[in-house]
């Protein structure tokens, strides 16, 4: 059984986000954690992944009652899964995408730039000109 905690890993920032930093009561192991790190590759995802994990862990336990004295498993259960509903929320917002060509300018400045990588495919690309250009190549 290993636990480390270093926030300037991706492991320790999965730990961070879903509150598993304590050495002496933690919920997933070191391997556990690199194992969904490989999987999603994100740490935003993982800790999201990691919080439906100790979800799981905590829903195989009963809750308990004795006198007065009571411990509710399935409502710690019920956190982390919204938790990890949280941390997929927020990890969708950060998510940006680029739309290249909305504008003419736009437009414009990336067909100048000089080390820009070239469209594989281009308008008329496959027109009869091209098609009887290169027939004529052939013979």
């Amino acid at each position: 059984m290993a636990f480390t905690y270093d926030i300037s890993t991706n492991r320790g920032k999965v730990r961070f986000l879903v509150g598993d930093t304590d050495s002496t009561d933690y919920f997933l192991e070191d391997d556990e954690i690199d194992y969904l790190l490989l999987v999603w590759t994100s740490v935003q995802t993982a800790a999201v992944e990691a919080c439906k994990a100790i979800a799981a862990k905590l829903s195989r336990e009963a809750d308990k009652r004795i006198g007065d004295l009571s411990l509710s498993m399935s409502q710690r259960a019920a956190a982390y899964l919204t938790l990890a509903k949280t941390l997929a929320k927020s990890s969708s917002s950060v998510l940006s995408g680029f739309a290249g060509g909305i504008s003419r300018s736009s437009k414009e400045t990336v067909e100048e730039d000089s080390d820009r990588v070239l469209p594989a495919f281009t308008r008329g690309m496959m027109s009869s000109e091209a098609s009887e250009e290169d027939s004529l190549e052939d013979d």
